[in-house]
């Protein structure tokens, strides 16, 4: 039979072991108060045919 073996539990990582965070981006939010603007600029304007079904 293996005898206990001692643990120390720590609150955390030491410190040697700490990497700073990284940078965070900066975002910004945009009201939209009429969404079928955003909607409508978004169909396809692309020359492809209506051959293909999906």
């Amino acid at each position: 039979m293996t005898p206990p073996v001692l643990v120390n539990l720590l609150p955390g990582p030491p410190a040697s072991a700490r990497r700073p965070a990284p940078p965070v981006a900066a975002s910004a939010v945009t009201a939209v108060l009429d969404l079928d603007v955003i909607v409508e600029s978004a169909e396809c304007s692309c020359d492809a045919g209506d051959d293909n079904p999906h």
